[in-house]
């Protein structure tokens, strides 16, 4: 009955140290990776090559559709370099870390993809042209999103914030 007593004693005492501290402490967020900042900063230039020929006067739509395709393949990159989480297309396979960033990341990230892809098929080559106002009006509520997006990754907003579109004349 001693031996079980501190058998007992001795796996409790180990149960203590290793389960209850991991299972009390703060679930840490995953800090994006050095590389962020400069795809971030590239990222800036394409949306900015996109806002150009829509911001014009008149406004080019057709123009945009190359530049929004780089702001894709950014926005892919990105996630390549785990700046952004990877969508959940199937459960992840054994042994790989899984994105843990903050609450709203992901979503963020998905809507940011989703709003791309939805202006850049409406300018596409052979797609019905767009009314400009309810393109600029479309691409504005991305841009919000993006920015949401870079807020709610943690990531770095380059130096002079994201491009927008310049306010109309008064």
């Amino acid at each position: 009955m001693k031996k079980f007593a501190t058998i007992g004693s001795t796996l409790a005492v180990l149960f203590a140290v290793a389960v209850i501290p991991a299972a009390t402490a703060e679930q840490e967020e995953a800090e994006p990776p050095a590389a962020c900042a400069g795809v971030v900063a590239q990222l800036a230039g394409a949306v900015k090559q996109v806002i150009d020929p829509l911001a014009a006067d008149p406004p080019t739509p057709d123009k945009a559709a190359p530049p929004f395709g780089d702001v894709l393949a950014t926005l892919a990159g990105m996630t390549a370099l785990r700046c952004l989480p990877p969508p959940p297309l199937s459960a992840p396979p054994p042994g790989e870390v899984q994105y843990q960033g903050p609450e709203l990341c992901l979503s963020h990230s998905m809507m940011t993809f989703a709003g791309a892809f939805s202006a850049l098929g409406k300018i596409v080559p052979g797609a019905v042209a767009p009314d400009p106002g309810k393109l600029r009006a479309e691409v504005q509520t991305w841009l919000k999103t993006l920015n949401d997006m870079l807020a709610n990754c943690a990531l770095p907003v380059p130096e002079g914030g994201m491009p927008a579109f310049p306010k109309p004349p008064a």
